[in-house]
């Protein structure tokens, strides 16, 4: 399947059942955000290649996604 930045994180937000920013923190360790970054270029390549910051928008979307960020929107 080829992935968008957006279901990417979606993915992986589900997958590592990452709920709060908490659990991002932990899941995160030592590495940090680029855990999240290099996950997604990996399910993402192409739309990650295709745009000129896409750390800025995997973060837009980990951060509407997990409670905890101003930006949450939880459905």
């Amino acid at each position: 399947m080829v992935y968008t930045i957006k279901q990417a994180v979606e993915f992986i937000v589900s997958t590592e059942n990452i709920r709060t920013k908490e659990d991002l923190k932990r899941w995160f360790g030592d590495m940090g955000n680029k855990k999240m970054y290099l996950y997604v270029k990996r399910l993402a390549s192409e739309h990650w290649n295709s745009i000129q910051t896409p750390e800025n928008s995997t973060r837009f979307y980990y951060q509407k996604m997990v409670s905890g960020y101003k930006l949450c929107k939880l459905d």
